[in-house]
């Protein structure tokens, strides 16, 4: 994020407010740093030791518009639209974390109000696309089918096509982010709750099924996002109005959370991020799936 005048360079495709509810949070000085462990999906390895998660899933001017001549056009533009977005996203989390720790607000039938479902919309649909192996297949997509593309003309076109540029309502209201939230719209929100730091993420942490072959408005079956090391959101495709204008906790039963780590698995990309080691019987689940 920009910090003052000085512009962010460094910019997390994963927020750190995001990973932060994975990590082991620790006093250095006056400044508290959370950490976080990560097991390599390709070599099958837990990586020894804890590590900042302000050097993960990072990457330099990632959103940036450049000119030919290599300036960065309206620098942190993009950056400060996911700012935005992600203040008012971590405000929706801590309300759902404070809330299941509540015995009262267990039974609720309405946890989340509309403007908190529409962050979470527009939080989800946003880490679907804004993650660079995305933004190169965009990229690579367009030069193949327009050679005489430069790379720097592929490069903007993708990412203002993907992302929310904030310069123009129009365009932006085409952006396949904006698309993104259309689809998840309208859908019923539970949030499973479980009892241990047991729930793991990933570099990719949407989970996203197919909608129904007879799906009018284009709603996947089901979208799962883990929030934290014990809250997992859960959006469910449906019809039902009372259902769609509800959202409530349940508690995640075994079988449910071997579950959503064996999706969480088989989703990610490369890493997965966990507050404490992976268990063994964790690591028997991501074998399975890799396997």
């Amino acid at each position: 994020m920009s910090n003052g005048n000085k512009p962010t360079e460094d910019q997390h495709f994963i927020p750190r407010m995001y990973l932060k509810g994975f990590s082991e949070v620790k006093k250095k000085g006056k400044k508290e740093k959370a950490f976080i462990y990560e097991f390599n999906m390709n070599s099958m390895i837990q990586i020894p030791g804890q590590v900042n998660i302000k050097n993960i899933c990072v990457k330099k001017n990632l959103y940036e518009i450049f000119g030919a001549d290599g300036s960065i056009i309206a620098q942190n533009r993009i950056e400060k639209i996911f700012q935005r977005i992600e203040t008012e996203t971590i405000r929706v989390i801590e309300s759902i974390k404070e809330k299941s720790q509540n015995e009262n607000c267990l039974a609720c039938s309405y946890i989340l109000s509309e403007e908190d479902k529409s962050y979470l919309n527009i939080f989800i649909a946003s880490l679907m696309y804004r993650d660079p192996q995305t933004i190169n297949t965009g990229i690579k997509f367009l030069q193949d089918t327009n050679p005489s593309m430069s790379n720097v003309e592929a490069r903007n076109f993708t990412i203002m096509n993907l992302l929310p540029f904030g310069v123009d309502d129009e365009w932006d209201k085409n952006t396949i982010i904006r698309t993104a939230v259309a689809d998840i719209s309208g859908m019923s929100f539970q949030i499973g709750i479980a009892d241990n730091d047991v729930i793991f993420t990933s570099d990719r942490p949407v989970i996203k099924t197919e909608p129904s072959k007879d799906e009018l408005y284009n709603r996947p079956k089901a979208v799962i996002i883990p929030l934290t090391s014990k809250l997992v959101l859960f959006l469910f495709s449906t019809d039902n109005v009372e259902a769609i204008k509800a959202s409530s906790f349940f508690k995640l039963s075994t079988e449910q959370i071997v579950s959503v780590q064996t999706y969480i698995a088989k989703f990610a990309r490369e890493w997965i991020y966990s507050r404490y080691p992976l268990t063994p019987e964790q690591l028997e689940i991501i074998k399975k799936v890799r396997d």
